[in-house]
């Protein structure tokens, strides 16, 4: 959640509100010429801290000279109770996932069962898995000749994280086959609408949509979307944002525009909420006319506790205007936002620096946004199978009304790698 202007110190991108200018002033530090990078950009990012932060009363007081880079000071000053989000990336790779769709990996997500066993979750259309039609639904068993142990970051068993590297990976297919493959790591662009489709439930037309990440490319994936499901002329949506870790406002708000249509046009979608030294710059961000917009009345959301940030603003954000039901898992739980500045052209900052709620003032919501119905991730079926859980059971509201979930949320939940990754690897989710 993200703006960009030069100056003689840093750059501030916001690709989530209107845009909004600041930096340091040079004669803020004085430093001599020499001095290493880390070095000046450690002493700008502490000066921007003291001034953006939402938290920035609970800096702790530290000699700024202790630490060796921005990063250091970083994990020095963060509110530790809350802040599990603000991070420091390099800015070419920043810039490539926000405004390209693009990072470095195989292309694919994965998550855990109960019993500690590798899943794949989904497969981007541009990496070697896809190429070697590798599947949601198979379990990988071992990576470079090595078994799996329950719940192990999958990176640990790789050849590396330079371009051009090889990893060899085992798989059990369903139907109880097996598979090898090699991958080359590689730059892969994200598709992040991963399935799309139109069921017919209860004599309506319904949209069935797998949402990866709010990102530049998102913008045109959404509009041909939304143009084929305006012109089936769907009366209902499921949106899947299971997997979905958030990302740009400037999307998000599109995307809901696109959901809520006319009727709620020019109504506000989510408030920003700074420091009480930057309130000035507090604002909302209203919903739009979009020409392929759907005019629902009622949205059904797969959620999961990997549902975070961006698509948690569309949940608490539209259901101050229309009926949202979810389903699956509570949410994440990431009612706050960043602004990202740059430094020297090297350095992305990305603290948190502002929290966000409804029209209706619901915010806060760090432990997550409850479901309706708390449903197993159908892991072993294909976004389109209407037996995968949590569409059956969304399926099954559409056409009674009713639930067949447990009350309560599920012991499962945060089986996620997401949580095991920070920064910039936790936005993108994907290996």
């Amino acid at each position: 959640m993200r703006f960009y202007k030069k100056s003689t110190g840093l750059l501030l991108f916001v690709f989530l509100l209107p845009l909004l200018f600041t930096h340091c002033k040079k004669e803020d530090v004085i430093i001599p010429e020499e001095t290493p990078l880390a070095i000046m950009a450690r002493n700008e990012f502490f000066l921007l801290m003291n001034e953006w932060y939402l938290w920035y009363e609970k800096i702790p007081v530290v000699n700024v000279e202790d630490y060796n880079s921005p990063e250091q000071l970083l994990e020095a000053i963060r509110y530790d109770s809350i802040d599990k989000w603000s991070y420091i990336a390099p800015l070419d790779d920043f810039l490539s996932y926000y405004q390209e769709g693009e990072y470095e990996g195989h292309g694919f997500g994965y998550t855990y069962d109960q019993d500690g066993k590798v899943w794949i979750t989904f497969v981007f259309e541009d990496g070697d898995f896809y190429e070697k039609g590798v599947k949601r639904g198979w379990q990988i068993i071992k990576i470079n000749g090595s078994d799996i142990q329950p719940f192990t970051d999958l990176s640990s068993y790789m050849n590396g994280s330079s371009l051009g590297t090889v990893d060899y990976f085992s798989f059990w297919k369903p139907g109880g086959t097996s598979a090898e493959i090699s991958s080359t790591r590689k730059v892969v662009k994200m598709n992040t609408v991963l399935y799309s489709d139109t069921i017919h439930v209860g004599g309506k037309v319904v949209g069935h949509l797998v949402f990866k990440s709010f990102i530049e490319p998102s913008i045109a994936e959404l509009d041909t979307v939304f143009s084929f499901f305006q012109s089936a002329g769907i009366q209902e949506l499921i949106l899947d944002l299971r997997y979905n870790g958030g990302g740009r406002m400037d999307v998000t708000m599109k995307l809901a525009s696109l959901i809520s249509g006319p009727a709620t046009d020019g109504k506000t979608l989510v408030k920003y909420i700074h420091n009480n030294k930057k309130s000035s710059q507090n604002s909302v961000v209203n919903l739009e006319n979009e020409p392929q917009a759907l005019n629902l009345n009622r949205l059904i959301v797969i959620a999961s506790q990997g549902t975070a940030s961006a698509s948690e603003v569309i949940i608490n954000g539209l259901e101050s205007h229309i009926n949202v039901i979810t389903i699956g898992d509570n949410t994440y739980g990431k009612p706050v936002g960043m602004y990202t500045w740059s430094y020297a052209d090297t350095y992305a900052f990305v603290p948190v620096s502002f929290k966000m709620s409804n029209v209706n003032n619901v915010g806060d919501y760090y432990d997550g946004l409850q479901a309706d119905s708390y449903i197993e991730d159908g892991l072993e079926w294909e976004f389109s199978d209407r037996n995968e859980l949590r569409l059956k059971e969304a399926i099954y509201y559409l056409e009674t009304g009713n639930f067949t979930g447990s009350p309560g949320p599920l012991k499962s939940g945060r089986l996620m790698p997401v949580f095991q990754k920070q920064g910039l690897k936790f936005e993108i989710g994907a290996e």
